[in-house]
């Protein structure tokens, strides 16, 4: 099984980076920066969490990097609701990953400092933790259907604003997609065409990514069981 962790592990730190590419244009593509930034931060956490050479930085650095990301999208939802740039799905990333930081570090304690791996350090986690688990784990199994079905979206768009109308449809007959639709699994606006990296720029991209990382986060808390 170490072999699939280290793979893991790659993914997640290719999903940091792909993430701090797309925060770089943000803002000419019309993007969240905040959002991007919190995507690249669960990317780095969680390459460190499934890494076989340990996390190169303390626990508490983690702990202060996702208890600001929770604290700023609650606040967010507090002040726009849950619709606003997917600021749920961020709470409850960070607080996913508070979550698994806690039960590492209270492994290591038990395990007298040795390091814990996505919470398999804990001796015999209780009953609430495999209940806390199970239900956040349930929530990013449906996160990875809802992204399927954003990218769906996504490239449904793509292909309507590009592609030529078919012959005896006219030209307001075809079914607009809304993109608000497509917010909490990608982005809103397309990348510029034409640029060296564009693909990695678009929606589908940040709907495949998130799929992917919603899968590991799924993953990662079912090993806590």
């Amino acid at each position: 099984m170490a072999w699939f962790t280290t793979l893991l592990a790659a993914v997640s730190l290719g999903l940091g980076l792909l993430h701090l590419l797309r925060l770089v244009t943000a803002r000419r593509d019309g993007r969240s920066v905040v959002g991007e930034g919190s995507h690249a931060a669960m990317g780095f956490g969680m390459a460190a969490m499934f890494s076989p050479f340990g996390d190169p930085l303390p626990p508490a650095v983690w702990i202060a990097v996702f208890g600001l990301s929770a604290a700023w999208f609650a606040a967010s939802v507090l002040r726009s609701g849950l619709a606003t740039d997917d600021a749920g799905h961020h709470v409850v990333c960070g607080v996913s990953m508070l979550f698994m930081l806690g039960i590492g570090m209270q492994g290591e304690v038990a395990g007298g400092g040795a390091h814990a791996h996505h919470g398999g350090g804990a001796a015999s986690p209780g009953a609430w933790v495999s209940l806390v688990a199970i239900v956040l784990a349930g929530y990013f199994a449906w996160h990875v259907m809802r992204c399927g079905d954003r990218f769906s979206l996504a490239r449904r768009a793509r292909l309507l604003a590009a592609g030529p109308v078919a012959v005896g449809v006219g030209a307001g007959s075809a079914e607009p997609v809304p993109t608000a639709e497509m917010s909490s699994c990608s982005a809103h606006a397309p990348a510029v065409e034409g640029s060296a990296l564009s693909a990695l720029r678009t929606p589908q991209a940040a709907a495949v990514a998130h799929l992917v990382m919603a899968a590991a986060m799924a993953f990662m808390l079912l090993t806590m069981i």
